[in-house]
């Protein structure tokens, strides 16, 4: 029923498939088709969002990532997110809180919804994970569902951003989701959401910090204009 879905899984699935190569592990931590499933990935390049929508469906799940407007208005980009369903996140303007609604609904539904807490890709040198927004955290509170952490990395080494990448196949990819963890506290309370954005970013960075020996970070200062 959603033909813009099979048709993009159609084209990108066997090539992410092929032309990479994948270390998953925890890929039992994501429940199975018709459960909700809220799941908070770092976010160190470009590749990202395929790289965890790979995953996902290798669990079965069709996955929701909440996307900036900006993207929707693309062009090139705007037809496939509104085709396959995902959630746009319209930030700094009084439609925002639409966005949460729309993840809320995902998940009441039994949809996976996809959260990079951190906003966009992370600025730290190092691509040590930055301090989260609160969305994930409202998300959790009012939702009451358990968080999933996510971690990926290698991604940076084919397209990172302010770097130049490399598009040589078989490429490693590593991916540790981690055991779904539950949040408390009150859903009106901007001190909660700080702080259980600050939990979740924790449970990531300790998933990071256990798989970046696995990969070299092999990215190359961009050409000077």
């Amino acid at each position: 029923m959603e033909p813009t879905w099979w048709l993009v899984r159609g084209v990108l699935q066997p090539w992410l498939r092929t032309w990479f190569t994948w270390h998953i592990e925890g890929l039992e931590n994501i429940p199975p088709r018709g459960r909700p499933a809220l799941i908070a990935s770092n976010h160190i390049a470009y590749l990202d969002p395929l790289a965890v929508g790979y995953i996902l469906v290798r669990a079965g799940r069709i996955p929701r990532f909440l996307a900036k407007s900006e993207l929707f208005e693309s062009r090139k980009l705007g037809w496939v997110l509104r085709g396959t369903g995902m959630i746009e996140v319209r930030r700094g303007t009084t439609h925002a809180p639409a966005a949460l609604d729309g993840a809320l609904d995902a998940l009441a539904g039994g949809e996976a919804v996809v959260v990079f807490p951190e906003g966009t890709i992370t600025s730290d040198p190092d691509l040590r994970p930055s301090a989260g927004k609160t969305g994930i955290a409202r998300i959790a509170l009012r939702s009451g569902e358990p968080v999933i952490p996510v971690a990926v990395w290698g991604t940076a080494n084919v397209l990172p951003k302010g770097y130049k990448g490399s598009w040589a196949p078989r490429q490693p990819i590593c991916v540790r989701i981690g055991e779904p963890f539950r949040v408390d506290g009150d859903p009106g309370s901007p001190d909660d959401w700080r702080r259980v954005a600050g939990e979740v970013m924790e449970r990531i960075a300790a998933l990071v910090a256990s798989i970046r020996p696995a990969v070299p970070d092999r990215r190359r200062p961009a050409r000077a204009a």
